[in-house]
């Protein structure tokens, strides 16, 4: 667990970061001094799965799904940009993000861990005090332990999730997948080796769907293709959540139709913005809101002849 975090106030408000988001993203930036560099078409990005956040930080949230949807709202704001090899989300701060602990002279507010240790250092050699300062912490003390910003006191690269590297990446991958939270039962159709591209989204899909049908989908060539242009749209992480989301939305047509992946694949993006949201959004829902705006455009319409209606008026009344 994370000890201590450092929220900057000024930039989360100049950016709007609620509370939840300005905690995470105060620690997604030390992720640079601690997490694992991984190169990319796109550049460098650093391995932040979403295990990590839940373990690092309880007080933010105990839900994988939470810590996703945050750092998607991240992204959104220009703070973060995220990438994502099979099975660990990567994360590396925009330009604007690594504004988040600088003051208006461009140094650091407060220095990283590295800067403060090298301090510490000089200090251990002052000859100022040199019988009182540079000692260690005892081996195993929980009053002052030597890495005060984490329960966990082994080094910082431990705590990180490792990957495999260039070559290895390929032999790595199914090693990356986390292991289902539930047992896959031996009668559900379609893929059920790890490692296959269409799995985690099928698996999460597929039990949604039978929970709400009482059967399972149909799979075969064609429901491999879909859910696997879902998954290049979406991405490996959202697809295998927006899947599952899909099968709950109370929506007549998709209902008429027992949420088929047409319907899926059809509204992929809209799904995934209210996956996203945790709003829904049916044919009743829409009428509603257009119900509003019709009232809302009637009663403009009525406030702009009242306040021009005085030309037509009579003249004695």
């Amino acid at each position: 667990m994370q000890y201590t975090l450092t929220i900057s106030q000024t930039k989360a408000l100049e950016w709007g970061l609620n509370a939840q988001q300005a905690l995470l993203f105060s620690f997604v930036y030390e992720c640079p001094s601690w997490a694992n560099p991984i190169t990319t078409d796109n550049g460098v990005f650093y391995a932040l799965s979403k295990a990590k956040i839940v373990e690092e930080l309880p007080l933010l949230t105990d839900k994988p799904d939470t810590a996703y949807r945050l750092l998607k709202q991240l992204e959104a704001a220009g703070t973060i940009e995220l990438s994502h090899t099979a099975g660990i989300t990567l994360v590396r701060l925009t330009e604007k993000g690594k504004e988040w602990n600088k003051a208006l002279d461009g140094s650091e507010k407060y220095p990283s861990k590295k800067a403060a240790q090298g301090r510490k250092n000089i200090r251990g050699t002052s000859e100022k005090s040199p019988s009182k300062v540079g000692k260690k912490s005892e081996v195993g003390s929980e009053k002052s332990p030597t890495n005060q910003d984490t329960s966990n006191q082994g080094t910082n690269q431990d705590t990180s999730h490792s990957l495999p590297v260039a070559a290895d990446a390929a032999r790595g991958e199914a090693q990356l997948s986390a292991a289902p939270r539930v047992e896959i039962p031996s009668d559900m159709p379609g893929p059920k080796d790890p490692s296959c591209k269409t799995y985690k989204a099928w698996a999460n899909y597929a039990f949604a769907y039978r929970r709400r049908y009482s059967a399972w989908p149909v799979w075969n060539a064609k429901a491999g293709g879909q859910l696997g242009q879902l998954i290049d749209r979406l991405g490996a992480e959202a697809a295998p959540q927006v899947a599952a989301f899909y099968v709950g939305v109370n929506d007549a047509r998709l209902i008429s139709d027992c949420h088929s992946l047409n319907g899926l694949l059809a509204r992929a993006e809209s799904l995934h913005t209210q996956w996203l949201t945790g709003r829904q959004m049916n044919g009743r829902t829409a009428r509603q809101l257009e119900d509003t705006q019709a009232n809302i455009n009637a009663a403009q319409d009525a406030a702009s002849r009242i306040q021009g209606g005085a030309i037509d008026a009579n003249p004695f009344l």
